[in-house]
């Protein structure tokens, strides 16, 4: 059973969405984007968690019915991205957290490479899907 790419579009568009956020209050002075994108951000990685639980199980349900090495190595470079999307959006998480989320060029750094890695991660799974 596929749930997996159920559960990865939540991750990614509500990182995704935190990104454009975080462009706007950059432009603006109204902390609702601030406050918009820091909820964002900490939902989507709750949701990548979840996501990043059920690619588990369905890559050991793939590899139990015999894949071959092909999927396996396209599946690492998805997963590698994902994982380090998740990594920064948790880092992102931690740096809003611990600094009243005010905003600065390092959260921005990191709300940027985030999207760009979600973006890769959503891709490469894509494109992992229409080989399956």
């Amino acid at each position: 059973m596929l749930l997996h790419p159920l559960a990865v579009h939540f991750p990614l568009a509500l990182w995704l969405t935190s990104a454009l956020f975080d462009l706007l209050a950059w432009r603006r002075e109204d902390p609702l984007y601030r406050r918009a994108a820091y909820w964002l951000v900490g939902l989507g990685v709750l949701g990548a968690l979840a996501s990043i639980a059920l690619g588990w199980v369905d890559l050991l349900a793939q590899e139990s019915a015999g894949v071959g090495a092909g999927l396996v190595l396209r599946h690492r470079l998805h997963s590698g991205a994902a994982y380090a999307a998740t990594l920064v959006y948790g880092m992102n998480c931690e740096w809003r957290r611990r600094t009243g989320n005010r905003l600065s060029g390092t959260l921005l750094t990191l709300s940027f490479v985030g999207a760009f890695l979600a973006a890769l991660a959503g891709y490469l799974g894509g494109d992992l899907r229409s080989v399956m």
